[in-house]
């Protein structure tokens, strides 16, 4: 019976608590959040140096050297004891214990307000003076510990040797010894029992997260009393020699942000995704903030063409110019109770940078060099799957042997014309064996040709310094990013300046980023990288003459419109160059006007501008073609051409904000931070093309008569009348005030509030659509503290929760018809204008709900810790486009239709088996740190009802978006992309064959698809092969220490999406034209009748009949009633059939490196402070579908042109500090 009713009230009492854990998770959910600032009173140093000094001298000196208010009777101040005082940078506390009684005096801190009172008076017989020795664990001293009595402030600090001594007026008392890292610890202390007390502490392994900091650009918050969704990494921990781009360094980093880099080429920009895609038309990258500045991108990009998957960014993004060695810290934003505060700005997410503050202390001096070897593609790795001469011989041989036709050639090289003169009478049988056989062996080495291996280095020399008050950084760096491909470079030139004060009652920090970023690379020639020439060239084909010259060929769309071409030439004749130069000039005031409360400014001012040419010289093909055969058609008479973009980008903000912090009765802390702030986005640009250029003769422009200019050259002089500069003009102003609410409750219990207004006058005529109040709530719930404070397997446990709703717009929508006046009208001989943007009055903002829910903890004394949490993102109101009729002016229209969902696990962990800390004699044991991140995102497009037939979200799709992946699909994800159904090759011909399309049944599909609508055929015929997002990615990190030895790696991983192997059959290459390589994969292609049961690689096409299928024939299309449902090419259908779709997932070792730190003995004797030297290796390998034959799996067959993979790199780093 007595233990069922233990039983009973042990219910009971766990029933209550599950009641409290309900109760207290709703008002998580309810509450306001706030921001917390810790007393800095306790990390207040003060350093003196007093002789024979009263007691009014000293309290006059710690005003001057501390913000601390003092509160005293004046008749404590008339003491006439003088005593001397020394210290160097001890803590406030310390100084007081120490020298108050020695005036008989003690203090109280009120409100943060010091009290000095007179010391309690104490028999005689009472007083005594009780010594020890603080050491730690491994019986080693500790220094600086503080030592105080217990109910009072009277205490002192232990010295170097780790004893102290202190006056006690108790025959018995208590002693509190507290150590910033260790565990505080209470002693029990009697007269005449010891003479020397022995304290130990223990390592608190909270010690780390007590002191972390999370920067919101607009706040410092402690990170145990943050209840939103941030994940914070040091610069330290993720920066590596040969990575000099600082979004390139979050690969594998951060949970939930999807890191996609389709190039790489020098300085191409990687694309980020933070928790999926929450818009359709908008800018899907996240915001970049810098020490609380947003940052802008260099270029304006169009959303449509910066979220294309195959766009490659060459332009830059908003931190181009950043040195990641001036990084301190990179805070990532992610649910919106962090990102609220930014309001229609942060639909993306925020990335917070927070650079390097100068420390305490004498000038210091750093120097920083690193040499990067960067390897060329090269016809033997696994990725360049390609034919070699003889095996492109080969297949030209056998198309002659057929009988096959050649279409669409217009000038015969190589093998091909040998045999054509050859079977024309004009090379005898032995000449043409012999230039047969030189065609088979001389396999052109292009990768050689267009790439090298290059070798990069960048530079960094930092110094800091300053005393209490005053601390300065500065720094300047060079980076040279030498890219594979030849001629092509990246390189920045940065520097930063930043000082920051700390005085009584006035704290501000100034600072100057300033970047130069010079890019050269060789543009697009017909279409086409000189990435893609390598991949296209055919082996067999020579560029060099054997005299040493180099070796043209014919080129062009016709025989009579072909002109000279080698691709060295069009390097050395045709580049682009770019010039990005910014600077920010950033400011901070912060005044406290009382204890609890101070007043905060801060203004920044960004200058950017970007200067890129183009250039065509007159000995290029494009020139060639430009001037053709004939003075009456030549567009280029004479010179070449000059293609300018200039942009200039001034941007400003002032921020005005009220800070109050307040702690009640030692459990209740209050934050408000109210603010206000007004900015300012200007952007000017213009683009020209000139021609008649020469560069090397001064930057030159030819000239043309008037009289040959209207008789000789009448399509030049039709080029100059239509040729005109383009200017454009945008200005956003924008007005925002904001609130943020933070209450907690006895360290245990977290609230948050956050809002913001924003103002835009682009979204509707009806006033209550014109402002967008932006809002989360959030809680944070210490369990630890709460439930399991007793607990030593568990360190430290809390739940976050938190909910917001966000907004986003876009920049170009507007209530009123803007109108774009156009010059004047030859035609019409009146000035015409165009519709800029329509009239959209009706336009509502696009809303995102976001749910977070968010676990942290450290276990096992702090081997393992880490967060996992879910979240759920909701947008209604959606952006999209509407096709409507022309008569309107335009051709489609932005609505709010649809609704997207993104939802997914986030997994953080950090675990230490292995922490064997320094020992007596100073060596470090061996460690061992693994770090596992995992991100899932499922992003699902849904909407609301829509009266049509089928499931597309817009009214004009076409077959090309199916299967291209731009077509948005109710309950599909973005970017999901559709395929043909491969049957099988023809056992006649070897031809592809796709279910729905079959030949034998076209008539009965005929009949079928004439009455269905063109996206019911498309799906019939199309099947579903995924998206081309992934769906979860991390990394895994490690690492290895022992003595002064590092050893770091970083692998990264990648699930969910599908991937088009590169083309085969595009643009006539199933019957190459004589300059065209192949994929090796025609190698074990159908050659004849029983193939098709060995290999599903399609035969050589017979002639151009079997290239046109049945649908396209005119039979089936005169009279109207159906319009082709796929491709009029049966060998393009096989590439972009399911049999060429591979998963995309990889596991790739993104980073290597080896670091040594030099022994401080060693460095003291050659007269520095420190060094290290690094070996270190980025991309080595990468383990993919086996089906992909080596192909990058970031490249796609999808895309319209093949870029530079990924390219393995080796670097060198030397870092001295002085």
């Amino acid at each position: 019976m007595k233990k069922s009713r233990r039983l009973k009230s042990c219910a009971s009492i766990l029933t209550k608590k599950v009641r409290l854990i309900m109760k207290l998770t709703v008002i998580l959910l309810v509450a306001f959040q706030m921001s917390v600032y810790a007393s800095a009173f306790s990390q207040t140093k003060v350093s003196l140096n007093l002789k024979d000094a009263t007691i009014e001298e000293f309290i006059s000196m710690m005003k001057v050297q501390t913000e601390t208010q003092f509160l005293y009777n004046a008749s404590l101040m008339q003491s006439t004891k003088r005593v001397d005082v020394e210290a160097t940078q001890e803590d406030l506390f310390s100084v007081l214990d120490r020298v108050l009684p020695m005036f008989h005096m003690t203090y109280d801190l009120v409100n943060d307000v010091v009290v000095l009172k007179k010391l309690p008076q104490t028999q005689t017989n009472e007083r005594w003076v009780v010594s020890g020795k603080v050491i730690d664990t491994k019986g080693n001293p500790l220094p600086g510990v503080t030592i105080r009595l217990k109910g009072t402030t009277v205490g002192t600090a232990s010295n170097v040797a780790g004893t102290f001594s202190l006056n006690v007026p108790h025959v018995k008392d208590t002693l509190i010894v507290s150590f910033i890292g260790m565990k505080m610890k209470e002693v029990s202390i009697e007269k005449g029992k010891k003479e020397q007390y022995e304290i130990v502490l223990a390592e608190e392994t909270e010690a780390l997260e007590e002191v972390q900091v999370i920067s919101t650009g607009y706040q410092d918050i402690d990170r145990r009393r943050l209840t939103s969704s941030v994940t914070s990494v040091k610069i330290d921990d993720i920066n590596v020699a040969g990575i000099t781009s600082v979004d390139k360094l979050l690969e594998g980093r951060i949970p939930g942000m999807l890191f996609m880099q389709n190039s790489g080429q020098a300085g191409a920009a990687p694309k980020l995704r933070v928790r999926g895609t929450s818009t359709i038309l908008g800018n899907q990258e996240p915001l970049w903030v810098l020490d609380g500045v947003v940052l802008t991108d260099p270029v304006n990009v169009d959303p449509a063409e910066m979220n294309s998957l195959d766009f490659v960014n060459l332009l830059g993004n908003a931190i181009s110019g950043l040195n990641p060695d001036d990084i301190e810290q990179i805070d990532v934003l992610k649910d919106a109770a962090a990102t609220a505060i930014y309001g229609t700005r942060a639909a993306n997410g925020v990335i917070v940078i927070t650079t390097k503050k100068g420390k305490e202390g004498p000038p210091t001096v750093s120097y920083s060099v690193s040499g990067t070897f960067n390897r060329r593609p090269y016809y033997g790795d696994r990725e360049i799957y390609l034919m070699n001469s003889q095996e492109r011989v080969n297949v030209s041989r056998e198309m002659f042997e057929r009988g096959m036709e050649f279409t669409k050639v217009t000038n015969w090289v190589g093998y091909e014309a040998a045999y054509l003169d050859y079977k024309a009478g004009k090379l005898s049988f032995n000449d043409f064996q012999q230039k047969a056989n030189y065609y088979e062996r001389v396999n052109t080495d292009w990768f050689d040709l267009l790439c090298h291996n290059s070798i990069s280095n960048k530079h960094t020399l930092s110094l800091t310094g300053g005393s209490q008050n005053m601390r300065y950084y500065a720094s300047i760096g060079y980076s040279d990013d030498q890219g594979v491909l030849r001629k092509e470079k990246s390189q920045v030139y940065s520097s930063m300046l930043k000082l920051n004060g700390n005085f009584k009652k006035i704290q501000f920090q100034f600072s100057i980023n300033a970047s130069v970023n010079d890019r050269r690379y060789t543009p697009q020639i017909n279409g086409k990288s000189l990435t893609q020439y390598a991949y296209d060239m055919s082996r067999a084909i020579p560029a060099f003459n054997e005299d040493g010259s180099r070796w043209f060929y014919k080129m062009g769309s016709s025989k009579d419109q072909s002109y000279d071409f080698n691709v060295l030439n069009e390097i050395e004749n045709t580049y682009q160059t770019q010039r990005t130069s910014n600077i920010i000039f950033s400011g901070n005031l912060k005044y406290r006007l009382l204890p609890m409360l101070n007043i905060e400014g801060t203004a920044s001012y960004t200058i950017g501008n970007t200067h890129q040419e183009v250039v065509y010289e007159e000995d290029s093909w494009y020139i060639l073609k430009l001037r053709g055969n004939s003075d009456g058609v030549s567009l280029c008479p004479v010179g070449g051409e000059l293609q300018t973009m200039e942009s200039r980008n001034n941007n400003w903000m002032i921020r005005l904000q009220l800070n109050y912090n307040q702690l009640f009765q030692d459990k209740h802390l209050l934050n408000v931070s109210l603010g206000g702030e007004v900015s300012s986005k200007e952007s000017l640009s213009q683009k020209t093309t000139a021609r008649g250029y020469y560069p090397d003769r001064g930057k030159s422009f030819g000239t043309i008569s008037a009289t040959d200019l209207y008789k000789t050259y009448g399509s030049y002089r039709g080029w100059l009348a239509s040729n005109k500069p383009t200017i454009g003009e945008t200005l956003t102003n924008m007005a925002s005030a904001y609130l943020t609410v933070s209450y907690t409750y006895d360290n245990r219990y977290t609230f948050n509030f956050n809002t913001r207004m924003d103002g835009s006058n682009q979204f509707g005529s009806r006033a209550n659509e014109k402002l967008l109040p932006i809002w989360s709530v959030s809680g944070r719930w210490d369990i630890k503290k709460d439930l399991l404070e007793n607990s030593d397997f568990v360190n430290s446990l809390a739940l976050k929760l938190s909910y917001g709703h966000q907004g986003n717009m876009l920049d170009n929508q507007t209530s009123k018809m803007i109108i774009k006046k156009g010059d004047l009208n030859p035609w019409y001989k009146e000035f015409s204008s165009t519709i800029e943007y329509f009239p959209n009055p009706d336009l509502k903002w696009e809303l995102t709900s976001s749910y977070n829910a968010e676990l942290e903890f450290q276990l096992w004394k702090g081997k393992i810790g880490g967060t996992i949490g879910y979240y759920y993102k909701h947008t209604k109101d959606a952006f999209f486009r509407d096709v409507v009729s022309e008569i309107n002016g335009v051709t489609s229209y932005v609505i709010n239709r649809g609704e997207l969902s993104n939802q997914g696990l986030e997994l953080s962990l950090n675990i230490t088996p292995i922490n064997q800390k320094v020992d007596a004699s100073g060596k470090r044991g061996f460690v061992w740190r693994f770090d596992p991140q995992l991100g899932q995102v499922v992003n699902n497009l849904i909407t609301k009802a829509i009266d049509n037939r089928d499931n597309s979200l817009t009214k004009k799709y076409t077959y090309n978006d199916y299967l291209n992946g731009s077509v948005e699909l109710k309950n599909k994800p973005l970017n999901t992309f559709y395929s043909y159904r491969f049957k099988g090759l023809s056992a006649t011909d070897g031809t592809p064959i796709f279910y729905g399309t079959e030949e034998e049944n076209k008539d009965e599909l005929y009949e079928k698809y004439r009455n269905m609508s063109d996206e019911e055929v498309w799906k019939a015929v199309l099947v579903e092969s995924g998206t081309r997002v992934p769906t979860l990615q991390g990394g895994v990190s490690n690492y290895f220490g022992w003595r002064q030895f590092g050893l770091s790696m970083n692998f990264t991983y990648s699930f969910g999406n599908k991937v088009r192997m590169l083309k085969m059959c595009d643009a006539n290459n199933i019957t190459p034209y004589p300059e065209r390589n192949m994929r090796k994969e025609f190698v074990h292609r159908w050659q004849k009748p029983g193939d098709e049961q060995r290999t599903n690689i399609p035969g050589l096409k017979p002639s151009d009949k079997i290239n046109t299928p049945w649908w396209v024939q005119s039979a089936y299309t005169s009279s109207g009633d159906m319009t082709a449902f796929a491709g009029n090419d049966i060998y393009a259908m096989y590439d972009l059939s399911d049999i060429r779709v591979v998963k995309g997932d990889y596991l790739k070792l993104q980073s290597l490196s080896f670091r040594y730190n030099v022994h401080d003995k060693f460095c003291k004797k050659i007269g520095i402070k420190s060094a290290y030297l690094s070996l270190s290796a980025t991309n080595l390998f990468t383990i993919t579908n086996k089906k992909l034959k080596g192909q990058d799996v970031t490249q796609s067959g999808n895309s319209p042109t093949i870029n530079m993979s990924l390219r393995p790199n080796y670097s060198f780093q030397l870092n001295v500090t002085f």
